[in-house]
């Protein structure tokens, strides 16, 4: 039987932090056959003593992590100061994993991982990974994943560092930058998972007419710079660096191109070229793709997050994990601990940790994506 514990520490020291959050894990978990392990970039120097002092106290050295932003727990979110969470699991197999050096080798990183299992990948699994994004090539690592780890749900959050520090990823007390970390649980039954987007779209569907690499030229046979101004009107569209920061690309992932919530993916615009009418987006799109323009709303976000939380209750689940985009919280909800309570009135009894990363890893439809502004959360049934 699944039970699992979280624990959370504020301490500035590494070491008395990793202790006392590993501390609270294990009591409330009763045991501890893997662990999940968290730690803001403020702890980096102090990472060895920090996961020798968690793993002593959980009597395990299947712990895994990444540096990141925040955490969420118990109802609260902490942001921009020290802080170290852990979740604890005992009575689920559990399979480790840290691949070092992961840029250029994303395809493989899936066979790697599958090559770790004592059997094969199934739909009761629940893969955890963490990778570093500054590593990463999006599209040959989830298509790795997939094509290795089969019907296994894939969640997990990008790792961060300081400004000026790499993110770092831990499996036991080995740390490493430039990699993928990450935890297999062999679950008894399929992870419920959901994933909340904090985007509203604002037009209808458009057809790239013509584009060039990374930039779209025409939508629907219009200058795309001239559709995106008028979809973004007044200010915004005599402001495009502020209008970046708020008029978004949806693009429709399910067969039938709705833009129904959590059918599409979302990307930032990453530039405009008045000369030529056109904007880019980090995603290269041939003619004929479907694309919207979706805009960025706090009440928008709160209500699909309500929805996303109604969507999966019912039964008892023994833990959940939520990985969120560093930036939404208080900052994109003018709210201090939002998402936090809304988490911990859904969840109940629950144990459950959310953590603030540099992008997220979850379902849209049948397809694993990396995704942006997103929550995804996985319910841990057993």
């Amino acid at each position: 039987m699944l039970r699992t514990g979280v624990g959370l520490s504020t301490r500035g020291d590494a070491r008395a932090a990793g202790r006392e959050a590993a501390e609270a894990a294990l009591a409330a978990a009763g045991g501890a056959e893997a662990a999940l392990l968290f730690a803001t970039p403020t702890h980096a120097a102090g990472l060895p003593g920090l996961l020798a002092a968690a793993a002593e106290v959980l009597g395990t050295r299947a712990v895994v992590g990444a540096s990141v932003h925040g955490m969420l727990a118990a109802g609260r979110e902490y942001e921009g100061g020290p802080a170290v969470a852990v979740l604890a699991e005992t009575g689920l197999p559990a399979e480790p994993f840290l691949i070092p050096d992961l840029a250029g080798e994303e395809a493989l990183a899936g066979e790697q991982i599958a090559a770790l299992l004592s059997q094969a990948p199934r739909a009761e699994d629940l893969v955890i990974v963490l990778p570093d994004p500054r590593a990463l090539r999006p599209e040959p690592l989830l298509e790795g994943l997939a094509r290795a780890l089969g019907e296994a749900a894939v969640v997990g959050a990008g790792a961060m560092g300081a400004l000026s520090d790499p993110p770092l990823q831990w499996c036991g007390e080995r740390v490493e930058s430039g990699a993928l970390a990450g935890l297999v649980l062999r679950g008894m039954k399929p992870p419920r998972i959901g994933v909340t987007q904090a985007c509203r779209t604002t037009s209808e569907l458009f057809t790239v007419t013509r584009a060039r690499g990374n930039w779209i030229l025409e939508l629907d046979g219009r200058p795309a710079l001239d559709v995106y101004r008028e979809v973004a009107r007044e200010p915004l569209a005599a402001d495009l660096r502020r209008a970046a920061a708020h008029l978004l690309v949806a693009l429709p992932r399910d067969p039938g191109e709705t833009l129904a919530p959590g059918s599409y993916l979302v990307r930032n615009v990453a530039g405009f070229a008045t000369s030529e009418n056109a904007f880019a987006i980090p995603e290269r799109l041939a003619p004929g793709r479907r694309i919207a323009l979706a805009h960025r709303d706090p009440e928008a976000a709160r209500d699909d997050l309500k929805a996303m939380l109604a969507g999966l209750s019912g039964g008892s689940p023994a833990g959940a994990l939520y990985f969120d985009c560093c930036a939404r919280g208080a900052g994109f909800f003018g709210v201090q601990d939002l998402e936090a309570a809304y988490l911990e009135q859904a969840l109940g009894p629950t144990p459950w940790l959310g953590v603030f990363g540099s992008c997220e890893i979850g379902p849209i439809g049948s397809r694993t994506e990396l995704l942006t502004y997103t929550g995804v959360l996985a319910l841990l049934d057993g």
